[in-house]
C-alpha cells in the first residue's frame, strides 16, 4: 500500500537508481584482462596458411594470422565478462535476457582487434588502444544499465550505445580502407556489423522489439553504397565518415518510421547528421 501524501514516483525513482549501480570491481577486473589481451596483438604477426576458395572467375583468399587467435579469445572474454557482470544485479536476469546484452560488446571487442592487430605500435596504435578500451568499457557499463528498469539511466545507456556503435563502425570502415582490404572482405566485416548495430539500436529505441527486416534492408543498402564508394579516390577518414553518415541516416530513419512519426519530421535528424558528417568528410578530403 502507498501511504497518503507520499508521491508514488519517489519510491520508483529510488528503486531505479539502486538497480542501476554498476559493479565497478567486476568491471575493472574484466577491463584489465581485456587490455592485456589487446597488448599481445602486435607481437603475433606471423601468418598462417590462408584458406583459398576457387570459384569460376574468382579466387577468394581469406587472410588468417596468429593475431586472429587472441582476438577470438578477447571476444569470448568480453562475452563471459559481460555475463558475469549482469549476474551481479540485485534482480538476476535469466540467461535468455542476458544473451541480448552480449553481441554489441563482443562486436566492439572484435572490431578493435582489427586495427590493433594490423597497425604498427606507435602513436596511432596507442590512441586506438586507449580510446577503444574506454569505448568498450563504456559499452559494457551501458549494457548493464540498459538491462535494468526503465528510468533516467536508460536514456544515458541509449545515447552511449548509439554513439559507441557508430564510432565502432567508423573505426572499422577507416581501418579497412587504410589497409587496402579487398571489397568482398569489407562486405564480410561491415555488413554483419551494421546489421547488428541496427538491430541493437532499434531494440533500444522500440523497447526490445527486434526489427530484422530493417537490419536486412540497411545491410543490403550498405553493400551497394560501399561498392560505389570503394572505387572513388577518397581518403580513409573521408570514406569512413561518408559511409558512417549514410549508415546512421538509414538507421535513424528506420527508427522514426517504426515509431510512426510522419515523414515531415522523420527525415530531419537523419538529414542533419548526414549533412554534418558529409561536410566533415569534404573538409578532410582537401
Amino acid at each position: 500500500m502507498v501511504q497518503e501524501g507520499k508521491p508514488r514516483s519517489e519510491g520508483i525513482h529510488v528503486t531505479d537508481t539502486e538497480g542501476e549501480r554498476i559493479p565497478i570491481t567486476h568491471l575493472s577486473q574484466v577491463a584489465a584482462v581485456i587490455c592485456l589481451g589487446y597488448a599481445a596483438l602486435p607481437f603475433l604477426h606471423p601468418p598462417l596458411e590462408s584458406p583459398v576458395l576457387s570459384l569460376p572467375g574468382f579466387l577468394l583468399i581469406l587472410p588468417v594470422s596468429l593475431s586472429s587467435l587472441p582476438a577470438v579469445w578477447v571476444t569470448l572474454l568480453v562475452i563471459s565478462g559481460m555475463d558475469w557482470i549482469l549476474q551481479e544485479r540485485e534482480d538476476p536476469l535469466p540467461l535468455r535476457s542476458r544473451v541480448v546484452h552480449w553481441p554489441l560488446p563482443a562486436l566492439v571487442a572484435w572490431a578493435l582487434s582489427v586495427p590493433l592487430g594490423t597497425l604498427q605500435v606507435g602513436l596511432q596504435w596507442w590512441l586506438i588502444f586507449g580510446l577503444g578500451s574506454g569505448l568498450l568499457i563504456a559499452v559494457m557499463a551501458a549494457e548493464y544499465v540498459a538491462a535494468g528498469r526503465v528510468g533516467a539511466g536508460q536514456f544515458w545507456a541509449y545515447i552511449t550505445l548509439t554513439a559507441a556503435s557508430f564510432a565502432l563502425f567508423l573505426i572499422l570502415a577507416v581501418t579497412l580502407r587504410a589497409t587496402g582490404t579487398r571489397l568482398y572482405l569489407q562486405w564480410l566485416v561491415l555488413v554483419p556489423a551494421i546489421m547488428l548495430i541496427v538491430l541493437r539500436h532499434l531494440s533500444l529505441r522500440l523497447t526490445e522489439r527486434w526489427a530484422w527486416e530493417w537490419a536486412a534492408v540497411v545491410g543490403l543498402l550498405m553493400v551497394q553504397i560501399s561498392t560505389g564508394l570503394h572505387y572513388l579516390p577518397l581518403k580513409p577518414l573521408s570514406y569512413g565518415l561518408t559511409l558512417t553518415g549514410l549508415a546512421y541516416a538509414l538507421t535513424s530513419l528506420a527508427g522514426a518510421l517504426e515509431e510512426g512519426r510522419p515523414w515531415r519530421s522523420a527525415w530531419v535528424e537523419p538529414v542533419v547528421m548526414l549533412s554534418v558528417l558529409l561536410l566533415l568528410a569534404v573538409v578532410l578530403e582537401r
